[in-house]
Formats: structure tokens, sequence, C-alpha cells
């Protein structure tokens, strides 16, 4: 009999344990879509940057703002994962995509309409690929591989948006921006070239 009970006890106490962690299993996976859905709101950002461009391209205020959420957004989406315990390789992967997508529906826009040269775009549509491709198949890495001028590339790629926003209605502005291109592509060809160069540095 007391076996018995003690049978019972012990079952109904794996039940419990059983029935606790669906709770803590569903606040990990909340918590998980916190940073995640930061990241993805850039993708709508993008969207919503374009179909702006088309509607009212002369709504430099909102651009404004919807270029200030998206820059915060990559600021925090990743602490907010590394806070929560909750980084991830895939979340790194995500993040760099929501930008890269966000940053070329915005400039590309620009040069559609003739306000920017597209070697801008282009060039970072390029240093992306590359930067993609050396982390999956030369260095086989599970996360994307940062270079130093490819983070302050990424910096760059915000601060342009951003200029590019607000300096729309004020064509002194824009004109410094249109002066700037020059230095703004040899820049990101340094970024390129430094990647490339790691090419030839033997890995340990």
């Amino acid at each position: 009999m007391a076996d018995d009970l003690h049978g019972a006890s012990g079952g109904h106490r794996r039940l419990i344990l059983k029935h606790s962690d669906k709770p803590r299993e569903l606040e990990n996976g909340l918590l998980v879509r916190i940073p995640d859905a930061l990241t993805v709101s850039r993708f709508a950002m993008a969207a919503a940057w374009i179909a702006m461009r088309n509607a009212a391209p002369d709504a430099h205020a909102t651009f404004a703002a919807i270029a200030i959420l998206a820059a915060a957004s990559d600021f925090i989406d990743g602490r907010i994962a590394r806070w929560l315990g909750v980084a991830r390789e895939a979340g790194g992967w995500l993040d760099s995509v929501a930008d890269v997508t966000f940053v070329l529906a915005a400039l590309s826009s620009y040069a559609a309409a003739g306000e920017i040269p597209w070697i801008i775009p282009l060039l970072i549509a390029v240093s992306f690929a590359q930067y993609a491709a050396d982390s999956l198949w030369l260095h086989r890495a599970g996360a994307p591989v940062r270079s130093r001028l490819g983070h302050w590339g990424g910096i760059l790629n915000y601060a342009l948006v951003l200029a590019m926003a607000l300096g729309a209605p004020m064509p002194a502005m824009r004109q410094q921006i249109i002066a700037l291109v020059p230095a703004i592509a040899i820049f990101y060809i340094a970024a390129i070239i430094e990647r490339a160069l790691t090419y030839r540095r033997p890995r340990i």
C-alpha cells in the first residue's frame, strides 16, 4: 500500500513538473520573438518606404521618422536578444538581411528618382553579397563574420538614408550629400578590398 502511495505521489510530482515546464517554454518562445519582431519590422519599413515614395514622395518628415525607427530597431534588437539570453546565429543573419533590405529599398528609391547615383546602392549590394558569401563558404561560420570597415559601413548606410530623408527639402544639404558621394563610394570599395585581403591570409 505504501509503495502504491509512493508511486502515485511520484507520478503526480512528475505530472506537475511536466505541466510547469509548459509556461516556461511558452515564456522562452515569446522572449525569442521580441528581438526577432524588432528585426522583422525593418522589412515592413522597407515596404512602407517604397509605397510612400510612390504615393507621397514629398512626405519628408515621414521618411525621416521611418529611417530613425529602422536605425533604432537595428541598434536595440541584438542588445535585447543578448540581455534576454536568446541571441542565436539565425538572428544574426536575419538582422543583416533586414538591414540591407531596408537600406537598399531606401537608397534605390532615391537612385531611381535621380537623386543619388546608382553606384551607392550597387556598392552596398556587392559589399553585402561578399560579406554573406565569405561568411558562409570561406569562414564556414554559422553567424555573419563582420569586418572593421564593414561595421562602420553599416552605420554609414543608415546615416546616408537619414541624411537623404532630412536633406530632401533642403537643396544646400542635398548638394553636400552629392558632393560626398565619391568619398562614400571609395569607403565602400575599401571595405570590399579589406575583406578580400583576408582571403590571402592563412586560416588557423
